[in-house]
């Protein structure tokens, strides 16, 4: 989602110029990479929204450097930001590995429009004749687009990984080291996790051991030597295990943890033996757990033009709210913060979006029309960062027991959490969080800017 929950959002920044010259050891890139003809990016097969985060800024960051060919392989090996531990390998069927390598393409296409759209405005800043934003980069101007081609480790036909490291025009390696593991003294790459990241007599891990080591391999054969580029700007939501008050609501076992997480003395419900709610509803034959809905949820955001980003997001904060007896607080962030923003022109009045807001709402849940309450947001952290007996927003209480966000504005939700903590003496919210798929093609600035052309 384009909107802040509360506060605003910190944007990925992704950096490029022009070719690279190899070295004779691997080396960290400099802050600034250089453009790479072919880059090799290690992904894992994510069992969590964390991992699929992780994934995606290892993608965009390789994508950025990239000038030519882009080689992703995809490891089928748990942990990295899946586990503190490490796991082994999982058991992955042909069918997963199907799905993920056609979702790393779309992945991979929301990316080259998201570079796309920063090189088009770096054009712009720089082209004296002021040139309009929507007109330039590398899409829009027909060029052509990276050759990526996506490596399933496991799946049938697909090559090892070590074929693509001893390529003769690969310059880079892009990965985490919480993903790329350790490599073997027989020079095979294997686990991945902090379990594996120092084993004596197999290996030292993290990205710069595992690229020595394939360099060592290359230098047998007599290849050019690779880079190390490690992706320092690692996104809040890609390592969340430490935190009790953070749940993925896309996850398989959200409800479990949430369950396990939750503040009994925050959660006064009734349960039952089995742990849900007593009466509580079922939907296709299911019952829902008592502890994934809450009391009093809020959420926020700018909510220009209504996108399928915006209506996610309500949609999984209308389904954390209690029946009956739940309420749902909706923040509308006024016209005044909002001037800083990409085509802030094009931004509809506040009116005009609470409306918007209002309207789905009161279609995809009619029943909730008096447990609903949608107000225009003037500070940083809205009705849920109050003393208790605020009067900033009137007749409105700071009960709030729980937050729905997208993954880009989790770390304005943890400082909330503790600004409550810390300042305000009352406990953190559970952060319920949604991992935001298509950042750049599904946002309100994609939408600002077709209205400008």
């Amino acid at each position: 989602v384009n909107s802040a929950s509360f506060s605003s959002v910190a944007c990925y920044q992704a950096a490029s110029s022009s070719n690279v010259e190899t070295s004779a050891t691997s080396e960290e890139a400099p802050p600034t990479p250089k453009k790479h003809k072919h880059t090799l990016a290690i992904l894992t097969m994510p069992q969590s929204a964390s991992a699929r985060i992780a994934n995606e800024a290892i993608l965009e960051t390789a994508m950025s450097i990239t000038a030519e060919r882009l080689s992703v392989v995809l490891r089928t090996n748990t942990g990295g930001t899946d586990s503190l531990d490490g796991e082994g390998y999982s058991n992955v069927s042909l069918t997963q590995l199907r799905r993920y390598a056609g979702e790393i393409y779309s992945m991979a296409w929301d990316a080259a429009v998201g570079l796309d759209e920063k090189e088009s405005n770096q054009q712009t800043d720089n082209d004296d004749d002021e040139e309009d934003a929507s007109s330039a980069g590398p899409i829009t101007q027909g060029k052509k687009l990276l050759d990526l081609i996506v490596y399933p480790q496991n799946m049938p036909n697909s090559p090892p990984e070590g074929w693509i490291d001893l390529r003769p025009d690969l310059s880079c390696i892009c990965s985490h080291d919480s993903i790329t593991g350790w490599i073997s003294s027989n020079d095979f790459a294997t686990g991945s996790g902090r379990k594996y990241a120092s084993k004596e007599g197999q290996g030292l891990g993290g990205l710069r051991a595992h690229v020595d080591a394939v360099n060592a391999e290359r230098k047998v054969k007599g290849l050019h030597p690779l880079v190390a580029l490690h992706v320092d700007d690692w996104p809040d939501g890609a390592e969340v295990t430490g935190d009790p008050n953070v749940v993925f609501l896309e996850d398989e076992d959200a409800f479990e943890k949430i369950r396990n997480n939750n503040n009994a003395a925050s959660n006064n419900r009734e349960e039952d033996k089995s742990g849900l709610l007593t009466g509580s509803p079922i939907i296709g034959g299911t019952a829902i757990p008592a502890t994934s809905l809450y009391s009093s949820v809020c959420v926020g955001g700018t909510f220009d033009g209504m996108h399928y980003g915006h209506r996610k997001l309500l949609t999984l904060a209308i389904s954390s709210v209690q029946p009956i007896s739940g309420r749902l607080l909706i923040g509308v962030t006024r016209d005044e913060m909002l001037t800083h923003k990409a085509f802030a022109d094009r931004i509809p009045p506040l009116e005009e979006r609470m409306a918007g807001v209002l309207e789905f709402i009161g279609n995809l849940a009619p029943g909730m029309k008096n447990r609903i309450r949608c107000v225009p947001i003037s500070d940083e952290y809205g009705p849920p960062g109050q003393p208790p007996e605020s009067e900033s927003y009137p007749g409105l209480q700071n009960d709030f027991d729980a937050l729905v966000l997208s993954h880009e504005t989790l770390p304005t939700g943890r400082k909330l959490n503790r600004y409550r903590e810390d300042t305000l003496g009352i406990p953190p919210l559970k952060l319920l969080c949604t991992q935001r798929t298509e950042p750049h093609g599904m946002s309100s600035t994609a939408l600002r800017r077709i209205r400008s052309s």
